[in-house]
């Protein structure tokens, strides 16, 4: 039986992290896309899957996984280190040590924006009512 410590498995999530993620407007798929990376997220936050096999995990077509990660890499969740590893953004999420984390802070490129985190005590709704969509409207 092989022994597994504590600090292998050690992972974090910004808690701030769920309170923006509704604001980002992800769709159904950038979701899918987001939460796929963090569940084969690596030592050091990095994630070794290819287009092709996010498309294959999530049964699309990997233009859709390209659309996906290509917002999610606008909104600074994550950057690509080549074409089979991605890096989600450790200030957001990350597994490994304390120095691996220290790291990968130290080394995350100056392009990736900012994420910007909530100030509200009430979450905004996700989308506004549109005339397609009255039927959702309360009843007064």
């Amino acid at each position: 039986m092989t022994v597994i410590t504590v600090e292998e498995y050690s992972f974090f999530q910004a808690q701030e992290l769920a309170l923006v993620l509704p604001l980002f407007r992800l769709s159904a798929t950038e979701y899918d896309v987001w939460n796929t990376l963090l569940g084969h997220m690596a030592h050091g936050g990095r994630v070794p899957l290819s287009r092709a096999d996010l498309a294959q995990r999530l049964n699309i077509k990997p233009e859709v996984v390209s659309r996906a990660t290509g917002r999610l890499r606008e909104l600074g969740l994550i950057w690509r280190l080549n074409r089979s590893l991605w890096q989600i953004n450790p200030q957001i999420a990350f597994k490994g040590t304390a120095a691996e984390w220290t790291e990968a802070i130290n080394t995350t490129p100056d392009d990736v924006p900012e994420i910007p985190l909530p100030d509200y005590k009430v979450r905004p709704p996700r989308r506004t009512i549109t005339a397609r969509h009255r039927h959702l409207e309360p009843v007064d």
